[in-house]
């Protein structure tokens, strides 16, 4: 049974990690086709980590949106906005560390551990079944 819940860890943390793969190309791409404007906060309806973000695209547009993820931010404040010209309103996120990479950083590291702890598992499995019986 031990080996079956290892091999359960490594499956799902190896599925996390392709997960994780296509966020971080998907983030890389992003950065590679958006642009920065300025923007500010204009409302915290679920407190800082889940702010409404007002921002003018560089067309003349005025977009707001709903920023959620790894952000902490005050009421006013003013922040950067990275968007794609082509779907601002779809597109748009907070130019920080947190926003861009935090959801492949978090799928990374979880998947990371479930390789470690199930292999880890998998390993005393085997190992104690290859251990030669007491007299």
């Amino acid at each position: 049974m031990q080996v079956f819940k290892g091999g359960l860890a490594v499956l799902t943390g190896t599925v996390l990690l392709v997960f994780a793969a296509v966020d971080f190309q998907s983030t890389r791409d992003f950065m590679r086709e958006s642009i920065v404007v300025p923007g500010r906060v204009v409302r915290l309806d679920y407190g800082p980590h889940h702010p409404d973000i007002v921002f003018t695209t560089r067309a003349g547009e005025r977009v707001e949106y709903s920023q959620g993820g790894e952000v902490d931010v005050h009421l006013g404040e003013a922040v950067e906005v990275r968007y794609r010209p082509a779907e601002p309103r779809m597109s748009a996120t907070m130019n920080t560390f947190g926003a861009l990479w935090g959801g492949a950083m978090t799928l990374g590291i979880a998947g990371t551990l479930f390789v470690l702890t199930g292999s880890w598992s998998g390993v005393r499995a085997w190992r104690s079944a290859r251990k030669p019986a007491a007299c």
